[in-house]
């Protein structure tokens, strides 16, 4: 990523996507970006089974398998058929809703002086709309709220939408927790050529915001037990990495222990406001590869998480 010039923005008016569009304001004003704020209507209310229980045949409300009007899915043979008008109602007040939505956002970032287009889509499956115009437009960043209970770090888990995207985007994905600006970035690192595009995009945004970096290396306990030298690689890859940030003076930190809750434990622990790595492959030679580890950052970190791809 040589710079940000398009970001894709999906919204929902939760508070989560409220974040989101903090964020994107912030990296829009720095890279001068232009906006797509996005809006999708899940159409599944139109291509489902169109019937409902009648009340008294509610199930009770532990076997409930959802709420109205996504799962508008009754028992079988009950033969009450949800009017044609009451769809068409519902739909209409979707679109409604979402052309208001976008309107006060693109009214937001006009006040902002950014570059902005509105998209209100209808789609089947609201991750797959976004992923699909991610990829038409060619977006350099897809940005997304998590959802949970930011108040119970415990309870923090990304939304269905979320973690859709995590796994499936070809397009580098920043999934925002909380914080909407950045001066701390914590980089993990592997020494695999793979992750040059995450430290491109690193640098990139380190050098735009000023931001103090953190070089991450982790190696696990099990490997250094049998070869000890180990650790010298470690070093090595730390050393490396860092001549790509001389001008910035990074810090290095190298660890032995579970990736994945390094990582998350470090950005806890360092307070960054920014985690950036490559998106999930395969682990490597040894362990040494951060790998799929990306999967279980992205889902259980408490700060913003740049998924490179």
């Amino acid at each position: 990523m040589e710079t940000i010039k398009n970001i894709l923005l999906p919204v929902d008016g939760s508070l989560q996507s409220r974040i989101a569009v903090d964020m994107t304001v912030f990296l829009a004003k720095l890279f001068n970006s232009q906006v797509t704020v996005m809006h999708v209507i899940s159409n599944e209310i139109k291509t489902i089974s169109r019937t409902y229980t009648p009340r008294e045949n509610y199930a009770p409300i532990g076997a409930a398998t959802g709420q109205f009007p996504r799962t508008l899915k009754p028992a079988e043979d009950s033969g009450y058929l949800i009017p044609e008008e009451v769809v068409s109602e519902v739909i209409n007040t979707y679109r409604s809703e979402g052309e208001i939505l976008l309107s006060e956002m693109i009214s937001l970032f006009n006040k902002e002086g950014i570059a902005v287009k509105r998209k209100l889509l209808e789609g089947e499956h609201v991750a797959q709309a976004i992923l699909d115009e991610a990829e038409k437009e060619n977006h350099d960043l897809v940005i997304i709220g998590s959802s949970g209970d930011n108040e119970r770090e415990a309870d923090l888990h990304l939304g269905s939408i979320a973690t859709k995207l995590a796994h499936a985007t070809k397009r580098s994905l920043l999934v925002v927790r909380q914080k909407s600006r950045i001066s701390k970035i914590l980089v993990p690192v592997d020494g695999s050529a793979r992750e040059a595009k995450a430290l491109e995009s690193a640098k990139l945004i380190a050098t735009a915001t000023l931001s103090k970096t953190i070089l991450l290396h982790v190696q696990e306990q099990s490997h250094l037990r049998i070869r000890p030298e180990i650790r010298d690689v470690g070093v090595q890859v730390l050393n490396q990495t860092a001549k790509q940030f001389d001008e910035m003076n990074p810090e290095k930190q190298l660890f032995s222990g579970d990736p994945a809750k390094v990582i998350i434990e470090t950005a806890k622990k360092d307070n960054v406001d920014l985690v950036v790595m490559s998106k999930g492959h395969p682990s490597g030679l040894a362990g040494l590869l951060l790998g799929s580890v990306s999967d279980h950052v992205v889902h259980h970190a408490t700060v913003p998480v740049l998924l490179v791809v």
